[in-house]
């Protein structure tokens, strides 16, 4: 039988007690003997004669209940036959050590960022008994900040405090050492990723407002497929107690490409409030105008309106382009992830709602969950894992009397480098057959798995696998889908079955048509390759190279309509998750 443990904290020169048949450690009364027809380990040999190690140097180890410093155990075997017995019954005898009091906290290396923002961090008090899971939890919450590099355990010095008071109950002073990282990111300069095109950008955020811990963040991106201009304040202590409070005013525009432009102003505020120790509930507001404009003509096709009837409603032509929501949503989230930039240990739980109908001219519900696990394996390696859901659906009629009907900004897509990695952004999900283009859908699964690979400092290699599918109202979820071929009765017939896919026709609008199921697929749609992730320290930010394979990718298109490649290569920056 074999007993390990596994401490990251001790104490520094603390007696080991004494271990032996019947002796007791704190010199007070003596121990119970061994059971009859038994011997000590501490005796130096095993049952077979083979030499033990002695338990004063083996056996001592930091107390696992948290209260006590140290505790020594001491090992006994019984046996009917000393000298020919294969197995014993083994008696284990355990001392407690003494109990330690926190005298001092101190931290140190913290240039910039205040001795509150941390204290505030630690589960550990002054005047109180020592805890090393209280210390355990202080550490991995300081990480979570992202504002100092990881501390480790050399990071954390724990010191006995000699009193000349033999009435001084035994006390520790702890200190924990810190290495500022930059967390004020200053943007000037150009780029290009499939999400907002070719843009430029000037940009100030910072999560480390003057050593305060807020966020404030204050930018302007203009690009040939988005702009974004937004300011934004979040005080995650306010009034010195743990409640969160932000708000955002935002102005923004994003093209997709071969779809739609969509225009949105408003402000959000959120509040947050703990409910554990890595825990938090939040409640945000939301008012914001959104307009769709620069429409594909192929979206307002008579034939493309009749064959779907609230197409019009959702592409607000009906609305003069515009809606207005204003949205009410709790949240839950649960995170222990040790690190925001380069996570490589802990879990996090998202779960959220979103009802819209308290003003403006839109209402639905919107559902949503997320799970994300990352695993350490060694120094170097880790996996991380997300599996996703989304389920919204709207709520009311029209002023028309109609059923309410999902803008399309609103319906649910997936694809890009934030989702699924080999399709481009806003491509998998339900599609009109005769234009080719998306409406979206509903609801929605999705999972990604990681492999993450530290090469050098910061620079990653991410194996990567991405599997989704999206369904619209009145649809399941399944593992098999149709192939479908749009034929228009009396017309002209498509050269080929993947050619029906995305082609137009071309004088029959005014025909009926007919879907006709000429196979069927895999409803989950796959991407899988590696990207190299690497971090840029004067912008803050992870850049990023995939390459991908898309394996399962029948029914979908890219975004100039035609059927999604095989390999796909695109420059990104952020996380996928």
């Amino acid at each position: 039988m074999e007993f390990t443990a596994s401490p990251d904290y001790t104490f520094p020169d603390d007696p080991k007690p004494a271990n032996g048949a019947g002796n007791d450690s704190t010199g007070g009364a003596a121990g119970p003997p061994p059971p009859a027809g038994s011997s000590a380990l501490a005796s130096g040999t095993k049952p077979d004669g083979t030499p033990v190690p002695q338990p004063e140097a083996a056996a001592t180890h930091p107390h696992h209940n948290p209260f006590y410093g140290m505790y020594a155990w001491t090992p006994w075997f019984e046996h009917e036959d000393p000298t020919n017995a294969p197995r014993a019954n083994v008696t284990l005898r355990v001392e407690e050590g003494k109990r330690y009091f926190v005298r001092h906290i101190t931290f140190v290396g913290n240039t910039t960022t205040r001795d509150n923002v941390i204290r505030r961090e630690i589960r550990l008090y002054e005047n109180a008994p020592f805890n090393t899971e209280a210390l355990k939890m202080s550490v991995r919450r300081i990480n979570q900040l992202g504002y100092f590099k990881p501390v480790e355990d050399k990071g954390v010095d724990i010191q006995k405090v000699d009193s000349p008071d033999p009435n001084t109950p035994p006390q520790v002073d702890v200190k924990l050492k810190v290495e500022e990282q930059n967390r004020n990111q200053i943007t000037f300069g150009a780029g290009v990723s499939q999400y907002e095109g070719f843009f430029g950008q000037l940009a100030f955020q910072t999560s480390n407002f003057m050593g305060r811990g807020e966020t404030f963040s204050v930018s302007a991106q203009k690009g040939n497929l988005a702009s974004n201009y937004s300011v934004g304040f979040t005080e995650p202590f306010l009034w010195d107690r743990p409640i969160t409070a932000g708000i955002q005013v935002f102005d923004s525009q994003i093209q997709y490409v071969g779809q739609f432009t969509q225009k949105s102003k408003g402000v959000t505020t959120t509040w947050g409030f703990p409910l554990s120790p890595f825990s938090r509930i939040f409640a945000a507001y939301s008012y914001q105008a959104v307009r769709v404009t620069d429409l594909n003509p192929l979206y307002t096709q008579t034939a493309a309106l009749v064959n779907n009837p609230f197409l019009a409603d959702s592409l607000l032509l009906n609305q003069n382009g515009e809606r207005k929501i204003s949205k009410i949503g709790p949240s839950y989230v649960y995170n222990t992830v040790d690190n925001p930039i380069f996570p490589t240990n802990g879990r996090k739980v998202t779960l959220g709602a979103d009802f819209a109908g308290l003003g403006g001219n839109t209402k639905f519900y919107d559902l949503n969950a997320e799970g994300v696990y990352f695993k350490k394996l060694n120094t170097r390696t880790s996996l991380g894992f997300r599996a996703a859901t989304q389920y919204i659906r709207p709520l009311g009629t029209l002023p028309n009397g109609d059923p309410e009907v999902l803008p399309i900004f609103e319906k649910v897509v997936l694809g890009g480098e934030y989702s699924i990695r080999g399709f481009d952004l806003r491509s998998v999900g339900p599609r009109d057959l005769r234009t080719g283009l998306v409406i979206g859908g509903n609801k929605s699964l999705l999972g990604n798995a990681e492999y993450l690979i530290n090469i050098a400092g910061p620079v990653r290699l991410v194996l990567f696998y991405d599997i989704g599918q999206v369904r619209d109202t009145g649809e399941g979820f399944a593992m098999k889908e149709p192939v479908q071929r749009l034929t228009t009765i009396g017309g002209l017939t498509t050269a080929d079955s993947l050619t029906a896919l995305y082609a137009v026709t071309g004088f029959n609008n005014t025909l009926p048509t007919r879907a006709d199921t000429i196979g069927e697929t895999s409803a989950w749609k796959v991407s899988t390759g590696a990207e190299i992730r690497f971090f840029m320290p004067v912008l803050n930010v992870p850049f990023r190279l995939i390459f991908a394979a898309n394996p399962s990718r029948t029914n979908v298109l890219d975004n100039n309509l035609q059927p999604e490649k095989l390999w796909k290569f695109r420059f990104a920056v952020g996380t996928t998750f």
